[in-house]
């Protein structure tokens, strides 16, 4: 029998525990034309239909039908021999978001030692979930005609890549050897550095100017797509200019592209479409990071008293800030005067330059007690809605979709409420309900537990399941990595970007 209040045996993290990620990764998506927070090397999105069309191929040749379980092995073994290629490349790194590199890692470390490895008999290939639905996104793959035994089809973008790829690939054996499995060593690993490793894939190939043509010219499709297609791929063609006006002068980080782009929209140095819509991803980010930052400080403030209601809890960090008044001081220096003004001017007392132009996480915050993370939060909330003023679209009045207008809307419409009663409902309705609310609703679909707290009577009582502040990852780095590995950009010694003539 399990009992409310009894420990939790089997939970997780969980992600998107305030139910606001979605908000600032739908306005990213739309910039990046099919590429996903974990599709992060362009090589990738050449290998999976090669891949593909060779299984059916070699399936064919030998009279076997098609066999889902054998595809996945085949494609499992693909993996195999891309970490093993890429870790025998003296060019790559020996992370670069190589998918498996974790779950094989004892192997590459044998066949480093010159020992030979068994390639896998596993179904548990990663390669098909993360780059199918980007690869049909470029017109590469496709889903499998209704009545077609062959789960995906390969389009003629894909047929083209394809052909590229078997005109260098002048070892049949190691097809032979994907298909049937067998021993790989460091020297077969060596000789399949050209085809397989993930860096090195020359500009002036075939295949990767085929994946830039993929990467910049939308395909034909039926006349109700065609638009949107179009449209995403502007878009697109829009996001590399604009990584290319900011990165040639700085290590290329999204997070630093992110956060100067952001710094020169607020301030109007910046006012075209592209740097819109990205600093509009931006500060909607930023807020996320601000409403977890929320969160980690009840739970702080939990791990503190155990079981207190959200008006004990603001009680405590009103205590504890005013014993140590000095924390926030070199980032809002009127801090410790909040507690005795009303939510308006404690709202007006925040700098409008906090954090602006700094790249997000912010140590800074994530570092401090959870007293000074709950003022912290609300610091910049308040600081994020004077610096978007002028871009932004959302002012009061308009319609709340998420906890990240609801904030929005809090700070806009702060009055003479003391401080004291503004921060608590700031809290409450901004970290509490909206965690409970989402964390539950999962639950009830059968996710594990990722409750940080629960209720018990009029108090709320702490897990054991904690975590930092976090925000969504994006995808612009990995955007980044794909057009330098296809050709379009190149990377220098310091980070720096700068265009490739192949392009």
């Amino acid at each position: 029998m399990i009992f409310w209040g009894t420990d939790i045996e089997e939970n997780t993290q969980g992600l998107d525990i305030l139910g606001i990620r979605q908000l600032d990764q739908g306005l990213e998506s739309n910039l990046v034309n099919g590429v996903t927070t974990v599709s992060a090397r362009g090589r990738y999105f050449s290998i999976l239909p090669w891949a593909i069309k060779t299984f059916y191929a070699t399936a064919l040749d030998r009279g076997r039908p098609f066999a889902p379980n054998e595809l996945a092995t085949f494609l499992t073994r693909v993996e195999f021999l891309i970490i093993a290629a890429s870790r025998a490349d003296p060019s790559q790194s020996a992370g670069g978001a190589i998918l498996g590199s974790d779950v094989f890692a004892d192997e590459m470390k044998a066949i480093a030692a010159s020992r030979a490895v068994a390639l896998p008999e596993s179904k548990s290939s990663r390669i098909l979930n993360t780059y199918y639905n980007p690869c049909k996104g470029l017109g590469l793959l496709d889903d499998g005609r209704i009545g077609s035994p062959v789960p995906y089809q390969i389009t003629a973008r894909g047929t083209a890549l394809w052909e590229a790829r078997q005109a260098t690939l002048s070892d049949n054996s190691l097809v032979d050897l994907l298909f049937d499995g067998g021993i790989l060593t460091k020297e077969l690993a060596t000789r399949a550095v050209d085809g397989f490793s993930l860096g090195s894939m020359a500009a002036g190939s075939a295949e990767a100017k085929l994946l830039r043509e993929a990467f910049s010219s939308p395909w034909q499709t039926t006349p109700s797509h065609q638009s949107q297609l179009d449209q995403r791929y502007r878009r697109f063609d829009e996001t590399r200019s604009w990584i290319q006006s900011w990165a040639s002068n700085e290590r290329a980080s999204a997070n630093r592209l992110l956060a100067h782009n952001l710094d020169a929209c607020c301030k109007q140095k910046q006012g075209s479409p592209i740097s819109l819509a990205w600093a509009d991803y931006e500060w909607r980010r930023r807020h996320h990071f601000a409403l977890e930052l929320l969160l980690s400080s009840v739970c702080g403030l939990l791990q503190d008293i155990d079981t207190a209601s959200p008006a004990e809890l603001v009680q405590a960090a009103r205590a504890d800030l005013l014993r140590d008044p000095a924390a926030l001081a070199e980032h809002w220096p009127d801090a410790p005067k909040a507690w005795e003004l009303s939510a308006r001017e404690a709202a007006a007392s925040v700098p409008p330059d906090l954090m602006a132009g700094k790249a997000l996480p912010f140590p800074a915050f994530t570092e401090l007690r959870a007293s000074h993370r709950l003022l912290g939060a609300f610091a910049l909330v308040c600081a994020l809605k004077k610096q978007t003023r002028p871009f932004r679209d959302f002012g009061p009045g308009s319609p709340v979709r998420s906890t990240s207008d609801l904030a929005l809307q809090l700070i806009m419409t702060a009055d003479e409420t003391p401080f004291e009663k503004f921060i608590g409902t700031f809290m409450e309705r901004c970290a509490i309900i909206p965690h409970l609310q989402v964390t539950l609703r999962k639950m009830s679909g059968g996710q594990k537990c990722s409750l940080r707290f629960f209720p018990d009577g009029q108090g709320l009582r702490l897990t054991a399941n904690q975590s930092g502040a976090g925000f969504s990852n994006s995808r612009l780095d990995n955007t980044i990595n794909i057009l330098v590995d296809i050709g379009i950009f190149c990377r220098g010694a310091n980070g720096e970007l700068s265009a490739l003539e192949a392009a």
